[in-house]
C-alpha cells in the first residue's frame, strides 16, 4: 500500500505544511492586498520535495517592475517561506536560501548556454552573463519551524523563484513567458 493507503484520493501528503509557507510567504509579502504601482506586478509560486529523505516545503513572492516600452524586467523584492522542521543554525539557513534564491534569480534572467558543433559556445565567465551584485534585489526569508528534524534548505529557493518572477511580470504587464531566460525580448514578444 502506498503512502496514502486508507486516505481520501485528494489528499496529499505534505499539503498542510505547503499550505502555511504559502500563506507565509503571501502574508508577509502582502500578496493580493499591498497596493502597487503601474507596471509592477506580484507573482507566487511554490515547491514541495516531499518524497525525499530531506522534505521541505517552500512559496516565494516576487514583486518585479517591467518597463513596458523595452520590456526591462527589475526584480525588486523576493520574500521566500519555508518550512525547514526545526531551523539548528538561523543564519546559515538564511543564507542557504538567500544564495538558492539568488542563483535562481540569475537562472530566470540571465543565465543561457548555447552550442556550435557539438561544443559550448561560452569559454569563460566573460562570455556567460550572470546575476551581478547591484543587481540583487531585496530578500525577505521566513524560516518556518514544525518541530519535526531538519530538512534540505539548498536547492529548493532556486526552484521556486523563475515561476513566481514570470506569475509577476504577468501580473505586472499581461505577458505570459514559459522559457527561461525571461528577457526584455521575450517579454516584448508576449505583449504584443
Amino acid at each position: 500500500a502506498g503512502k496514502n493507503a486508507g486516505a481520501p484520493p485528494n489528499s496529499v501528503g505534505g499539503a498542510k505544511r505547503l499550505r502555511n509557507t504559502l500563506m507565509a510567504a503571501a502574508g508577509r509579502a502582502g500578496f493580493g492586498t499591498k497596493p502597487l504601482a503601474e507596471n509592477m506586478g506580484m507573482g507566487l509560486s511554490c515547491v514541495s520535495a516531499q518524497e525525499r529523505g530531506s522534505p521541505s516545503w517552500t512559496a516565494c513572492v516576487a514583486e518585479v517592475h517591467v518597463d513596458p516600452s523595452s520590456g526591462d524586467p527589475t526584480v525588486q523584492k523576493l520574500t521566500i517561506a519555508m518550512d525547514v522542521g526545526t531551523v539548528v543554525n538561523p543564519d546559515g539557513a538564511r543564507a542557504q536560501i538567500e544564495g538558492a534564491a539568488l542563483w535562481g534569480l540569475s537562472q530566470t534572467l540571465y543565465e543561457q548556454l548555447s552550442m556550435s558543433n557539438g561544443g559550448i559556445e561560452q569559454g569563460n565567465f566573460d562570455e556567460y552573463e550572470m546575476l551581478r551584485m547591484d543587481q540583487v534585489p531585496e530578500i525577505d526569508i521566513v524560516l518556518i519551524e514544525q518541530g519535526q528534524y531538519p530538512s534540505g534548505i539548498g536547492e529548493p529557493a532556486t526552484a521556486v523563484v523563475p515561476a513566481a518572477i514570470a506569475n509577476a511580470i504577468d501580473d505586472a504587464v499581461g505577458a505570459r513567458v514559459r522559457s527561461l531566460p525571461i528577457t526584455a525580448d521575450a517579454i516584448k514578444a508576449a505583449m504584443a
